[in-house]
């Protein structure tokens, strides 16, 4: 085997651990995120207490990520991180209030705040696993 190949075998997971390292909190935002989104999901209506406390967890999750990404100078992931927040306050009252069509809308309106930043800063590795773009397009 060539030593240049040895390197790359060994440098990739490195690089991979590292970057996991240096965004922990990013990678559990995002678990937490899935969790909620799977819980609303699974409602046909998104109203009453599952959909309340879901909501309110995304919107939490949105309120670290625009420290987060204020952090990186990614203004597009600011602006969307903003939005997901407006979008899961919305949700949460609305599904507080039993308002299923108002909260069917702020959920289209928050998956599209998830779409727009995964299209913009997320990459897919060989492994399933995904990091944030090196540089993405602004």
């Amino acid at each position: 085997m060539s030593a240049i190949r040895v390197c790359f075998l060994i440098a990739v997971p490195i690089g991979l651990v590292v970057f996991a390292q240096q965004n922990p909190e990013l990678t559990s935002w995002m678990k937490d995120a899935d969790s909620a989104s799977s819980a609303l999901r699974k409602l046909e209506k998104k109203t009453g207490e599952q959909a309340v406390e879901s909501a309110e967890d995304l919107g939490g999750i949105y309120e670290e990520m625009i420290g987060f990404w204020r952090q990186r100078d990614a203004r597009n992931a600011v602006k969307w991180s903003e939005e997901g927040k407006a979008a899961a306050v919305e949700l949460a009252s609305a599904a507080n209030a039993g308002d299923a069509v108002r909260a069917e809308s702020a959920w289209k309106a928050l998956g599209g705040t998830c779409k727009s930043c995964h299209d913009m800063y997320r990459e897919k590795l060989p492994d399933g696993k995904y990091r944030i773009k090196d540089r993405p397009q602004q």
